[in-house]
């Protein structure tokens, strides 16, 4: 990160969050309109709502003939860093996983290949994100950043509930499945938006709670599940934001297996909003699981 484009950052963060606390006024994040119902109502999500929260990064190389160059710097350097920073705990790497119908090389140039979900603990977010942004200014001048990194979105989650686990080994399970060293740890990235009031919300987040996610957590190699609402985008250029993300944890035996489950999952949350028409699933996606630290 420039020196310019960190002082943008910090300018414009300082700037939204002051009036986002100023008396009166409500929170204001950029985010996508579902497709199936009306402009929903903005989030309203505060810096003090909660104590745990999610920092989604999704990333690409600017040189693919540097993958491995690239993903060495972000493991052994951009994360130790990151997780120095106070209220960071965890970090989570993830590689995309394309498609039949949308290949991983035919992915815009604003969308990552690679995204990084970072667990954060802190009683006041707002805090937290200028501490990383001064951070991040700390790195670049000590020489541990890279000019391979080209960062397509990061934002802000709110914890929405706890985690939930999958209840008991499901009869659909079988021998490579969930819970065995023959399998690799994805993470689904369910992404949708809603709702247009305050009751319609409650109705969908009853159904969604006590349905759609016991629905999937049912089905093979699916193992928890924690859901967010969006708090901030922290982004120079215009970014949209899914309201609600979910990720999901889960196990299969290889790439097209894990795929094969995602659409599944995806399927029924699409139906379901083609039937409900009070929210709408957008650009949901699954992830390889290749990096997991926690803070020392």
């Amino acid at each position: 990160m420039s020196r310019k484009v960190f002082v943008a950052l910090l300018a414009s963060w300082i700037g939204v969050a002051q009036a986002a606390n100023a008396p009166g006024s409500s929170a204001t994040s950029t985010t996508a309109a579902p497709a199936a119902a009306t402009t929903p109502a903005p989030p309203t999500v505060s810096a003090t709502a909660g104590n745990d929260w999610l920092m989604l990064v999704a990333t690409n190389s600017t040189d693919a003939a540097r993958d491995a160059e690239f993903n060495a710097w972000y493991d052994d350097i951009d994360i130790p860093d990151v997780l120095e920073v106070p209220g960071y705990q965890r970090a989570r790497r993830g590689l995309r996983l394309g498609t039949a119908a949308a290949p991983v090389s035919t992915l815009p140039a604003d969308e990552g290949r690679y995204v990084a979900l970072y667990d954060i603990a802190s009683g006041n977010i707002d805090k937290t994100i200028i501490e990383m942004l001064m951070a991040t200014r700390k790195m670049e001048a000590r020489g541990r950043t890279t000019d391979l990194l080209k960062v397509t979105e990061r934002v802000y989650y709110l914890r929405h509930s706890p985690a939930v686990e999958r209840g008991t080994a499901s009869a659909h399970d079988t021998p490579g499945a969930a819970g065995t060293d023959t399998t690799d740890e994805y993470l689904y990235v369910e992404r949708f938006d809603c709702c247009n009031d305050a009751a319609t919300e409650q109705r969908f987040n009853d159904w969604y709670d006590r349905q759609h996610v016991a629905g999937v957590l049912d089905s093979p190699g699916f193992e928890r599940a924690t859901r967010y609402e969006l708090y901030r985008v922290l982004m120079i250029e215009p970014k949209t934001a899914s309201r609600y993300l979910t990720i999901y944890e889960l196990r299969a035996a290889s790439p097209e297996q894990a795929v094969q489950r995602m659409d599944a999952a995806r399927t029924s949350l699409r139906d379901a909003a083609l039937e409900q028409h009070s929210f709408a699933e957008s650009g949901s996606t699954m992830f390889r699981k290749i990096r997991d630290v926690r803070r020392p």
